[in-house]
């Protein structure tokens, strides 16, 4: 598979998994509030999210570490995840927004390299999503305050909704014209 077809499959997986998660916000009410609550501190989920985000940044890193460092970029991929399950708090919420930050970074940056269509439209949808990653990773009670939010008003609910099935509608669109393109 070369990089063409991981990022046509990418925004394919991106779009459809955008619509679920539309589904599921336009779904939130009060009732299912307990439920998911919980969600933004859930270690068991968090870790293997954690752990396929820090692998994701392992060739990030590497031209920026010293050559020292390149062995060992991987063990502490597998101790940070150790380290976050045990000492981090919301490690959920972490885990998501550190993948929102990552997923827009890889995106934005592939759609230049493939010259993706309506690329300034599709890269602030990408940021939008990027800047919910930097508030659920620096102040990580907002994700639970979100999904409090999303149960509570209606108009934050469909205004989640709608940007998860704009992004998801786009995703896909541009995932199969990518798909054709190719």
């Amino acid at each position: 598979m070369n990089a063409y077809q991981i990022y046509t499959s990418a925004l394919i997986a991106c779009g459809l998994a955008s619509l679920v998660m539309a589904f599921w916000a336009g779904r939130m009410n009060i009732e299912r509030l307990p439920k998911w609550e919980s969600l933004p501190r859930n270690r068991n989920i968090a870790v293997v999210l954690v752990f396929l985000c820090l692998l994701w940044c392992v060739p990030q890193a590497k031209p920026i570490v010293w050559d020292w460092m390149l062995p060992w970029l991987y063990p502490l991929a597998i101790a940070f995840t150790i380290l976050g399950f045990f000492f981090l708090d919301y490690l959920f919420s972490r885990a998501i927004g550190g993948f929102f930050i990552l997923l827009t970074y890889y995106f934005v940056h592939e759609a230049f390299t493939f010259h993706t269509p309506i690329i300034a439209l599709f890269a602030i949808m990408c940021w939008v999503l990027a800047i919910m990653g930097l508030f659920f990773s620096g102040k990580p009670h907002l994700c639970r305050d979100f999904i409090r939010k999303l149960a509570k008003s209606s108009r934050i609910r469909y205004t989640a909704t709608t940007y998860f099935i704009v992004y998801g509608l786009m995703c896909l669109t541009l995932g199969i014209i990518h798909a054709f393109r190719g």
